[in-house]
């Protein structure tokens, strides 16, 4: 009878040499406006549902980061981290965090 071998060494020879698969970024094209400005497409993308996304609207890029407890930060481009507070408008149709608003599918959570 010969002794059964561990799959063991073979799993971790595997799990070290195969490459890393990052999941791909939920990204939807909505609308945002800032300030009172004129409505325009942009692009939300998704990093993780609820805790991390972000918005680009033309050349300007707004990252959002959630502790999932109602603490929020914005930053705008690569600027420092500061907290924000969001709030829906317009009847619940339109969300905003300062002076930037989106409205259309806002695939958060």
């Amino acid at each position: 009878m010969s002794p059964v071998s561990s799959p063991l060494p073979l799993l971790l020879s595997v799990a070290l040499t195969a490459p890393v698969v990052q999941a791909q970024d939920l990204v939807v094209t909505t609308s945002c406006r800032v300030g009172g400005g004129p409505w325009q497409a942009c692009r939300l993308a998704v990093q993780d549902p609820g805790l991390r996304w972000q918005v680009q609207l033309g050349e300007q890029t707004w990252s959002f980061s959630h502790n999932g407890s109602g603490a929020m930060r914005l930053r705008q481009g690569h600027g420092p981290w500061r907290a924000t507070t969001p709030r829906w408008e317009k009847a619940g149709d339109v969300l905003c965090w300062g002076q930037l608003c989106a409205r259309g599918p806002l695939p958060l959570d």
